[in-house]
């Protein structure tokens, strides 16, 4: 028995892989953003150690590029987007820093829509979903904690004035 495809079992196929890339080019990207956990991954870089989940936003779907470049989008948000010498701060930037949180640096991990990159000296290497922590450290909130800021870290806090 022979079976050839009709052009109508073809066209059908081709409309419902189109349709199915017009919804995903619709849908907004998740991010996720990670610290790394041990004290060296800023000298030795990620090297399998557990992360904290620090911050999660998506982008809307008009800003859908490459990965690379939305992971270099979370850095510069994490790093730089609360300062407003580089224009309008971010929401988001403000927030992440008002609970406390560093600088994103090497060893540290950004998520996109489930696919892991940890940040290197120059640029990011695609590695599998690391090992989480939930653990509160200096310079670390993790996302879900409560939104007291880390002790030494809140402006307004009195153990901070001198």
């Amino acid at each position: 028995m022979n079976i050839r495809p009709t052009r109508h079992h073809l066209t059908t196929a081709l409309d419902r892989y189109r349709h199915t890339l017009l919804r995903w080019a619709r849908r907004p990207v998740g991010i996720r953003v990670f610290h790394n956990s041990s004290d060296r991954a800023m000298l030795s870089g990620y090297l399998g150690q557990p992360v904290v989940e620090v911050l999660t936003y998506q982008e809307p779907p008009a800003s859908r590029t490459g990965d690379v470049d939305l992971a270099e989008s979370a850095f510069q948000l994490c790093n730089v987007g609360d300062d407003p010498e580089f224009g309008r701060p971010d929401p988001r930037a403000v927030r992440y820093r008002r609970r406390g949180n560093r600088s994103l640096s090497i060893g540290d991990v950004v998520a996109i829509d489930g696919r892991f990159y940890a940040c290197q000296r120059i640029g990011w290497r695609r590695i599998t979903e690391p090992r989480q922590l939930h653990e509160r450290r200096h310079g670390t909130t993790p996302l879900h904690h409560d939104q007291r800021p880390v002790p030494g870290t809140d402006p307004r806090s009195p153990e901070t004035r001198h």
